[in-house]
């Protein structure tokens, strides 16, 4: 059993060392451009359809649950991709400022949340009056961070009151989703909970960071497809993925 996961963990590793590589390798290339796209569709959505397979043999639990948020909140993302390459790529026209792209993002934030809540449920218990001072601590910082580094200038650099509306939430439910992820991170420092948990933990929290790091980006010099940052995106796919595959595969939580 334990060679198992080892061998896969190495497997992951070099699927993870290998987008890097082609990542820096292929700058500037129409091939990369395609991958940004199309590859960041295949790999969320193998890594959702794993999630839901995952959540359906854990049955009505409380794994079942939170796998079963963090699959549908992923999947939603994954539309929201596929709308923005599908217009860009395809229709060839500007994606509108408000557009159903927009639809499929907001709608994955409410299930991933509960994916968080979730883990939550499962490891808070664990943790000491120590370590809720840290998270309240890193959370606020966070939080206060968010608002003045990328809510406030988005602000400033729109006019049309839609777009604000539209713009502005995205950062401040990326931080909030940090902040929820905060105390599993401290969990897994303390080595009270392992894979598949950890996983999916580092799936939301690299996806979360790099939208967080997209609209940073956008605003101070501007995003292209096959920006170095899409990497937060393409390993959080991939940690998302194998987690919901070490869940299904039996592995289970050692305390």
């Amino acid at each position: 059993m334990n060679a198992k996961p080892r061998l896969d963990n190495a497997v992951v590793l070099i699927l993870v060392a290998i987008v890097a590589l082609f990542y820096f390798a292929a700058q500037g290339t129409y091939t990369l451009l395609l991958f940004a796209n199309y590859g960041l569709i295949a790999f969320a959505g193998l890594a959702g359809v794993l999630g839901l397979i995952s959540s359906i043999r854990s049955g009505k639990s409380l794994p079942g649950y939170l796998s079963l948020g963090f699959a549908v909140g992923l999947i939603a993302w994954m539309f929201g991709l596929a709308t923005y390459s599908y217009t860009y790529l395809i229709a060839g026209v500007d994606l509108p400022y408000v557009s159903l792209a927009d639809v499929f993002y907001f709608l994955s934030y409410p299930p991933m949340i509960l994916g968080c809540i979730g883990l939550l449920r499962l490891f808070a218990s664990s943790l000491k009056r120590a370590d809720w001072a840290i998270v309240a601590s890193v959370g606020t910082s966070l939080i206060i961070a968010t608002a003045i580094f990328v809510a406030i200038p988005s602000i400033e650099t729109l006019s049309d009151p839609s777009e604000i509306l539209t713009t502005v939430p995205y950062p401040l439910l990326d931080a909030l989703v940090l902040v929820l992820l905060l105390p599993t991170v401290l969990a897994f420092r303390k080595g009270i909970f392992q894979a598949p948990y950890a996983l999916l933990a580092l799936g939301a929290l690299l996806i979360t960071l790099g939208d967080l790091v997209f609209t940073y980006v956008n605003l101070e010099i501007g995003y292209y497809d096959g920006h170095p940052l899409d990497l937060l995106w393409f390993t959080g796919c991939i940690a998302y993925g194998y987690g919901f595959l070490r869940q299904h595969m039996g592995f289970k939580l050692h305390q």
